[in-house]
């Protein structure tokens, strides 16, 4: 998925959850997204009582763990998980950040 399409998808709208460790986070987020380990995804997911249906984008800093925790996602039953890849790809496209 390319930062344009991510970002499309960002704005339907979307949940955006960054998936990254907290000294990764720290540096730097999307503003508006949750912060949740993707090691911890699926339960937290659930205990926000997050519909399956709700539309979710995951990043992380290269792309890798947004992928898993989206398998995980999906795996689960959500069904509108996209992987928004790189936290700076996003960053560096972001429409926003210039307003």
């Amino acid at each position: 998925m390319t930062p344009e399409q991510a970002w499309a998808a960002i704005e339907q709208p979307a949940l955006v959850i960054d998936v990254r460790t907290d000294e990764e986070v720290a540096a730097g987020t999307i503003k508006g997204s949750l912060h949740i380990p993707y090691e911890i995804i699926v339960a937290r997911a659930n205990e926000l009582g997050l519909a399956k249906e709700t539309p979710i984008v995951v990043y992380c800093r290269s792309g890798n763990r947004s992928g898993i925790a989206q398998s995980m996602l999906q795996a689960d039953g959500f069904t509108a998980v996209v992987n928004g890849g790189a936290y700076a790809d996003l960053d560096a496209f972001n429409p926003g950040a210039n307003v």
